[in-house]
């Protein structure tokens, strides 16, 4: 994503969450709670939570199962450095379900998984989303509310995510490092208002 004076967090979070098709899920490992991380495919629901279709023989389902705390994060396929590219990393929890909506939607992104979509050791999964943090490339520093990143296509956001205030659960942060100085993020809008307003530039 390349840095623009009209760049909007909600769009390129949403962005993020409608085209990824895949994307790393960390859990935390049954007994001992170390963290663990996998690759998996994914879509996303009418109101943006992640979907998943994984097999209770894998290690990260045991584990969901276990302590349905999940974090994932998707990122911008793009040629270069990964790390000038954009990612989110969405934090909540998992739960399996049967929903037809979800199945669907799910085989509509990945239709190869129709294959063993029907096995009996798979199952869909739903992560209702507890908060996100959306690294955009390179540019400003700003912030926001995370529902506005879980937007539906209908116009609904999720029900979980509607507190969008600062210091509730669902604050969603927003990175955008400066071309100038990638070690140092540049002051945002608010604050250089606030120092030219106090004579402190």
């Amino acid at each position: 994503m390349k840095p623009t004076p009209d760049f909007n967090p909600v769009v390129a979070g949403k962005k993020l969450l409608r085209e990824g098709r895949s994307g790393a899920l960390a859990t935390l490992m049954a007994g001992s709670g170390d963290p663990y991380c996998s690759l998996v495919n994914m879509a996303t629901a009418a109101d943006g939570a992640p979907l998943l279709l994984i097999s209770r023989l894998a290690v990260h389902t045991k584990n969901i199962l276990s302590d349905p705390r999940v974090s994932v994060m998707i990122d911008e396929r793009k040629e270069g450095d990964p790390l000038q590219g954009a990612r989110i990393m969405l934090m909540g929890s998992a739960a399996a379900t049967d929903d037809p909506d979800i199945r669907r939607r799910y085989l509509d992104r990945q239709p190869e998984a129709a294959t063993f979509a029907g096995f009996a050791d798979f199952a869909f999964y739903r992560v209702t989303l507890k908060a996100a943090h959306l690294v955009a490339g390179f540019g400003e520093v700003g912030g926001g509310g995370v529902a506005a990143v879980a937007a539906a296509e209908d116009g609904d956001l999720h029900r979980g995510l509607r507190r969008a205030r600062v210091g509730a659960a669902g604050y969603i942060t927003f990175h955008r490092f400066s071309c100038q100085s990638a070690r140092r993020p540049t002051r945002s809008v608010s604050s250089s208002r606030k120092r030219a307003a106090s004579g402190d530039t």
